[in-house]
């Protein structure tokens, strides 16, 4: 588990040295969401504190809710390690600087010494500002056995 700096080249938003396709909603927060995936894998604080905005509330597969400190606090004590998350069956609900994401995801890593929860479905609320999408919420909720 939000003023950022953007500028616009060839075609591409430029966000903190990383380029997010620029055109439809749905093609940004896609890209968005692959984005947020790989800064929790490879803990990049810079990444994901652009992502998400001040006031972020993520609530976990075990129903605990954090905020944007939260995240970022677990990420960097290593109290939380993602090995691999990848995502599925994304879908774009876009309305106008509002928008919301839903999908699915296998992820494989521990928070607090436990293994996460193998699948996950979400909920990812955005808005957009600054000329970008950040994430105002999350929600997931863990499927199947583990």
């Amino acid at each position: 588990m939000i003023g950022k700096l953007m500028v616009v080249f060839g075609g591409m938003l430029m966000f903190a040295g990383g380029a997010w396709a620029q055109g439809s909603p749905e093609a940004e927060l896609v890209d968005v969401e692959n984005h947020w995936v790989a800064g929790l894998a490879t803990g990049d604080l810079v990444m994901l504190d652009m992502i998400l905005t001040d006031r972020y509330v993520d609530t976990d597969e075990w129903g605990h809710q954090g905020k944007k400190a939260d995240v970022l606090a677990a990420l960097k004590s290593g109290g939380l390690k993602i090995a691999s998350i990848k995502l599925s069956a994304m879908h774009v609900y876009a309305y106008g600087d509002f928008a919301i994401v839903t999908g699915a995801a296998t992820q494989t890593g521990t928070f607090k010494g436990q293994p996460l929860k193998s699948r996950v479905v979400f909920t990812d609320s955005f808005i957009q500002q600054n000329g970008g999408w950040h994430a105002v919420a999350s929600h997931r909720t863990a499927v199947g056995g583990k």
